[in-house]
């Protein structure tokens, strides 16, 4: 769409509806946002998602190759480099050490005792999910507990005791109180990570697929911590509700390691002020998806299939890393103010890897960071609720100031921002931006279709995106991210919704501190 054509289209459609004309952007910004082609956008997302990148496992060669794309685009577009390469040069590349760690199935029964009552447990329905060394654990007390609450830990001595808790199924808990429990649950992992406990044992009633495989950070492997395992036995989950003593014996498998490097893909745009060209304003979505069907267990419950086998990821999240590199094609005309990063993560589909990696090791300080809009699902339109047109919603819509940048800005390019209330406080959590916000960056994803069908399943093609929605969706983020480097007071917190208080705090603290 040309300069001309996009300004005419928004004064005619604004002024059809009886409402004020939007002000008339900067024609230099309006030729920058015309830019922001379909085409463009639809030739690079056929290639990222198309099957000769085998869904872009975190760690393979089609991640790999993904990588090598991007830092093309940013290299084509002039971005300084935002890493560096294998030798130390400059590059486009955030290299992360990171252990790919497997754990074998194990090859004996777990077996508790209830009072010399023994219950045995086949390996088959045993899923050991953590693990930094083998373990023989022998007739080891247990201490039950029938929900993660870490308050419940207080004054308890966990050393050489299993810890025996429910798995939570978050399809029984309402909408509102899964984020909660997901916070909760997490402290009380956190909690007994760092206890001397000889093992986590996770009860469900039923059996389904969990991951038997993680990613680490080879900074973290000189933390040991105790093992994690989940069994299905309606037998074992009963004995939660019972006062009778319990021991458990299990052997724990050996987990196998294979050293391998990623990268975080980042270009950035300098900003032109004296004053505020150190601090940054962050575009961001993870490059990575679930792979194959080889790779994808637990990670999905989308059917199977004979016949394609591949997890090509067009919409989660190949339409954010797409649009990152047009909206960065397209800024990088421009001169703004603040500087702007535009990166691309790896490994959110196995914990927001990328993202926290990040969050350790920034570019710019993180009290240099005054914002991140993370793109995330940008390309479907066939939303689960109905289709979603000219429209887009963001996570954690009243925490921060953010959102009435994102809002302004829609409103000249002709994008209605909203509230999703079923899902921006629960989906806040659930992307890459929640690492980001945990170190105090006003943090947000910014979304078409929060649900939509093939997610996570092998239907999600690059055939099925919208692209001419996505362009003008992109038109908005584009315009938000300039109008934000571009102001002299940064994004806040909103200070009146409780829920920010440990986002504000953490913001606090490193602004205190200036830590990166």
């Amino acid at each position: 769409m040309r300069p001309k054509s996009l300004l005419t289209g928004l004064l005619a459609s604004a002024l059809s509806l009886g409402a004020a004309p939007p002000t008339p952007l900067d024609p230099a910004i309006a030729r920058s946002l015309s830019a922001i082609r379909p085409s463009e956008l639809k030739g690079d997302l056929s290639f990222l998602a198309s099957d000769l990148l085998q869904g872009r496992y975190t760690p393979s060669p089609g991640l790999d190759i993904a990588a090598e794309f991007i830092a093309s685009k940013f290299r084509a577009f002039g971005l300084k480099p935002g890493g560096q390469d294998s030798k130390g040069d400059k590059d486009y590349f955030q290299l992360a050490d990171m252990v790919d760690r497997k754990i074998p199935q194990a090859t004996a029964p777990l077996t508790a005792k209830l009072a010399d009552k023994p219950i045995e447990i086949p390996p088959t329905q045993i899923w050991v999910t953590k693990s930094s060394a083998a373990a023989n654990i022998a007739d080891a007390p247990v201490l039950k507990f029938t929900e993660r609450d870490p308050e419940k830990l207080n004054g308890l001595d966990l050393a050489g005791k299993v810890i025996l808790v429910p798995a939570i199924d978050y399809s029984g808990i309402p909408e509102d109180q899964r984020r909660p429990t997901a916070l909760k649950s997490r402290a009380f992992d956190k909690a007994i990570a760092q206890s001397q406990a000889l093992l986590e044992l996770l009860v469900s009633k039923t059996p389904r697929p969990y991951p038997t495989t993680s990613f680490l950070f080879a900074e973290d492997l000189a933390k040991p911590a105790p093992p994690v395992a989940i069994v299905a036995s309606p037998e074992l989950a009963e004995t939660l509700t019972t006062p009778a003593p319990l021991t458990i014996s299990f052997d724990v498998p050996a987990p196998i390691d294979q050293p391998v490097t990623v990268k975080n893909v980042i270009g950035i745009l300098p900003g032109s002020d004296p004053k505020l060209k150190s601090t940054c304003i962050l575009v961001t979505a993870h490059y990575d998806h679930i792979g194959t069907t080889e790779t994808a267990a637990g990670l999905t419950e989308g059917p199977s299939s004979d016949t394609d086998h591949i997890y090509n990821g067009a919409n989660d999240d190949g339409s954010g890393t797409v649009s990152v590199i047009e909206i960065a094609r397209a800024l990088s005309t421009l001169h703004p103010k603040r500087s702007i990063v535009f990166m691309t993560f790896f490994g959110e589909e196995r914990g927001l890897l990328g993202s926290t990696y990040y969050g350790r090791h920034p570019v710019f300080p993180i009290a240099k960071t005054v914002a991140d809009i993370n793109l995330e699902q940008v390309g479907r339109t066939d939303s689960s609720e109905g289709p979603e047109i000219a429209n887009a919603s963001i996570t954690g819509y009243d925490y921060s100031d953010v959102t009435r940048y994102l809002e302004a800005a829609g409103k000249q390019t002709g994008i209605t921002i909203y509230k999703d209330d079923s899902a921006s406080d629960q989906y806040f959590v659930r992307s890459d931006n929640a690492a980001l916000a945990e170190q105090g960056v006003p943090a947000h994803t910014l979304t078409t279709a929060f649900e939509y069908p093939d997610y996570h399943g092998l239907g999600d093609e690059w055939q099925k995106v919208d692209y001419d929605n996505m362009a003008k969706v992109d038109r908005t983020v584009a315009l938000a991210v300039l109008n934000i480097a571009n102001a002299e007071k940064a994004p806040a917190w909103n200070a009146a919704n409780p829920k920010t208080e440990p986002f504000r705090a953490a913001q606090t603290d490193a602004q205190r501190n200036n830590h990166p």
